[in-house]
């Protein structure tokens, strides 16, 4: 797993808690992996992709020790410029968050129009994206998932 979009999978599966294929699926990963490195600066992102390698090859596909890794070693804000918070908002919502981190959340940029209507967020609700992908006629007959 030496290329970079494969590792950029791997490592926001586990981030995302979606499957390698889900997250294909989306048809957002070659925008979202330009946008990762547009965003961030070479030696940070080798640095995590190289602290990412590390930790699913230690990880053996033991997922509960990957988490703990990720937790320790990628997920403190002071890691690689939060590039793993970044990653996660990027896959479930489609934005990428202003330089400034002072900013405020609504000064995000939504990396394309594409990118809203495959927010992971949609599918972890169980719902569509308000103006997109709608459900179709007569959906609202039937009762939600999970209702009882």
């Amino acid at each position: 797993m030496n290329e970079p979009l494969p590792l950029f999978l791997d490592i926001s599966s586990h981030l995302t808690g979606f499957s390698v294929t889900e997250l294909e699926a989306t048809g957002m990963s070659g925008v979202y992996w330009d946008t990762v490195q547009y965003q961030n600066a070479p030696t940070t992102l080798d640095g995590f992709l190289n602290c990412s390698r590390q930790i699913l090859k230690d990880g053996r596909d033991n997922e509960k020790e990957i988490h703990q890794m990720i937790a320790s070693q990628l997920f403190p804000t002071d890691k690689f410029d939060g590039l793993a918070q970044n990653i996660i908002n990027l896959w479930y919502f489609g934005q990428w968050p202003p330089a400034n981190q002072n900013l405020s959340l609504a000064m995000q940029h939504n990396v394309s129009p594409e990118a809203y209507v495959q927010g992971l967020v949609w599918n972890a609700s169980q719902t569509h994206p308000p103006g997109a992908k709608q459900p179709g006629f007569g959906s609202w007959a039937e009762k939600p998932l999970g209702a009882g």
